[in-house]
């Protein structure tokens, strides 16, 4: 029960005081941890590093697959994006969640060092290292971008009802 300040010790002040500080404290760190955890989902459910380490693989094994069956020096390259947008195909085909964000950034960090490697001379020497690997990035971006995209279009196409 309060007591009235005139009849209130400096020690039971004291408590009061600790103990709505550790109130405080106690909600504070309850909301920041909830606060965190709201933020981690969010995060999580825009983009999520597992499945981004997936489209990696797929558009980069695209990629590859695309490059390996196509041994003309100028469609190859246009062979790996066409095995970068089947890779992000399959990844929205697969996966229920939209994975256009993941499957862009995987896309365009596979193209971009994959022309930054491809033209290493150029790139060390050159000084075009940059503008080639922002055009390599740029084209790997919209190559799994638009790749998940129709993936997933198709699976939600496929799995409506009639």
């Amino acid at each position: 029960m309060p007591q009235r300040s005139d009849q209130r010790n400096p020690d039971s002040f004291a408590d009061d005081l600790t103990e709505s500080l550790q109130d405080d404290a106690s909600e504070q760190e309850s909301e920041s941890s909830s606060f965190v955890q709201r933020t981690k989902r969010r995060t999580v459910s825009l983009f999520s590093p597992r499945v981004f380490l997936v489209a990696l693989a797929l558009l980069g094994g695209g990629m590859v697959v695309g490059n390996a069956f196509v041994p003309l020096p100028v469609l190859d390259n246009l062979a790996g994006l066409l095995g970068m947008f089947a890779g992000a195909f399959v990844l929205g085909l697969a996966v229920e969640r939209s994975t256009v964000l993941e499957s862009a950034v995987a896309g365009a960090l596979a193209s971009g060092l994959a022309v930054l490697l491809g033209n290493l001379a150029v790139s060390a020497f050159g000084g075009a290292g940059v503008p080639l690997a922002a055009v390599g990035a740029g084209t790997g971006l919209i190559a799994g971008a638009l790749g998940a995209y129709f993936g997933g279009d198709l699976r939600d196409g496929v799995t409506a009802d009639i």
